[in-house]
């Protein structure tokens, strides 16, 4: 029995307590097929900030070294998530996994930037995004994340219309085009966030 119910109502519960919540647009995820959902990345909290407040599960692609301590790795499987390491020029084995949980119809959680980037800061992101929505024929649904998670301070959530790649369909995968469609989706997150 899969326990990424219980922790969801534990994290918005907790959210509810700690932070006052502004979310926007979550019409626009798709209530059905595999959807690519690429966020933004301040903080520790945006994975379980997109999860918890999305009606569908959302199944994360993580850093490796978040698997490395068996009670982290256990908390990370918990939440679906999987590991890639970053390292790898192309780790095929995330690549496949995240094929295959779009092609079963799953939604994939991914920061396209791939480490936490601080207001203010720019950080160009990984083409992935790109790659895992054209490979399994997936929208992308753009998120933003803003606040400074302090006590009672607001979490604005927006959930952008998903972007549907059909224009691109036939044409080679190549890094010009990933990293084209890539900037795409972040110049979308970028308008959406909220100034905080």
């Amino acid at each position: 029995m899969s326990i990424y119910p219980l922790i969801k109502v534990f994290v918005k519960l907790y959210y509810r307590v700690m932070f006052r919540m502004d979310i926007e647009g979550q019409e626009n995820i798709p209530t059905e097929g595999g959807v690519v959902m690429c966020c933004n990345h301040m903080s520790n909290y945006d994975p379980f900030t997109m999860a918890a407040f999305t009606k569908r599960e959302v199944r994360y692609i993580a850093k490796k070294e978040l698997f490395a301590k068996p009670l982290l790795s256990k908390l990370m499987y918990a939440m679906k998530a999987f590991p890639v390491d970053r390292e790898a020029a192309m780790d095929m084995k995330a690549l496949k996994t995240a094929i295959k949980i779009l092609k079963g119809g799953e939604v994939l959680g991914i920061f396209a930037e791939g480490t936490r980037v601080k207001e203010g800061e720019a950080k160009a992101a990984k083409a992935g995004v790109a790659l895992f929505a054209l490979k399994a024929d997936a929208p992308i649904v753009p998120v933003a994340v803003s606040s400074k998670h302090k006590f009672r301070s607001k979490v604005y959530i927006r959930y952008g219309k998903p972007i549907y790649l059909d224009a691109y369909k036939g044409q080679k995968v190549t890094t010009e085009l990933m990293e084209e469609i890539t900037e795409n989706v972040m110049q979308k997150v970028r308008e959406m966030k909220v100034p905080v």
